[in-house]
């Protein structure tokens, strides 16, 4: 199975759990959340049904709007969306080490980051440098904090892009992973984050086997999951547990 096709399993999950907390009101109280769902909508499809030909020739079009206008952040911010995607799924790499710095340094810019920051954050993971990620999260995490973040209605964005953060971070630096696992605990969280607080147990058991190649952490997980009757939940930790296993042996 191809690393796309792992990361589907792996990742997508929370993109699910993230659009199951979507409630109608929220798109009659927030039309920058109706509006930025629309921008991702169509790269979720296409990713979700693995059309690595339709999602390339659309962050073509995507790439070249961006170059047609050059001011406009938004337009070059999807276009680091649909990139993040199709690098996933395809592993061809389009996005430039420009391309890049101009991303970084609209991330930089952000003090007080608000839904539709942690929105690109969350849906450009993969094009930023895994420092990067570490120091933005924890940006992010130190906000939600004083900010009070855990009243807004978008607080299930906030945990699921930080969840994806360590996600992305795991593969590449566990240190960093662990760390940042380790200031997301701090976060307040109710027990309607249920789902949330599975995945940092996941991670965390992850990182166990890491450390020790015991795999009993893991496995309880798993029952949970079971219990629970959460097969797309049980596949994705498996699949994610795997991924583990063939970077750390």
């Amino acid at each position: 199975m191809g690393k796309g096709n792992d990361n589907l399993s792996f990742t997508q999950v929370l993109t699910l759990l993230d659009n199951n907390h979507i409630q109608t009101i929220e798109f009659i109280e927030n039309p920058i959340l109706s509006e930025l769902l629309t921008i991702t909508h169509k790269i979720n499809t296409l990713y979700i049904n693995n059309d690595i030909i339709a999602l390339e020739k659309y962050v073509l079009e995507k790439q070249k709007e961006t170059m047609n206008n050059p001011q406009d952040k938004t337009i070059f911010l999807e276009y680091c969306c649909a990139c993040n995607f199709y690098q996933d799924l395809s592993q061809n790499i389009i996005f430039t080490k420009s391309d890049q710095k101009r991303l970084s340094l609209i991330l930089n810019r952000v003090s007080d980051w608000q839904y539709e920051d942690i929105f690109f954050f969350g849906n450009t993971l993969g094009l930023l440098p895994k420092k990067e990620i570490y120091q933005k999260s924890g940006f992010i995490i130190s906000h939600a904090i004083k900010a009070n973040l855990n009243t807004k209605r978008w607080y299930d964005d906030v945990l699921d892009a930080l969840l994806n953060a360590i996600s992305v971070l795991t593969r590449k630096d566990y240190n960093l992973a662990k760390k940042l696992l380790y200031q997301f605990k701090q976060l307040p969280l109710s027990d309607r984050y249920a789902f949330e607080k599975i995945y940092i147990k996941a991670f965390q058991s992850y990182i166990d086997y890491i450390e020790t190649k015991n795999d009993t952490h893991f496995q309880s997980i798993i029952q949970i999951t079971e219990l629970l009757d959460l097969p797309d939940l049980k596949d994705g930790f498996i699949t994610g547990f795997r991924q583990v296993k063939q970077i750390y042996g």
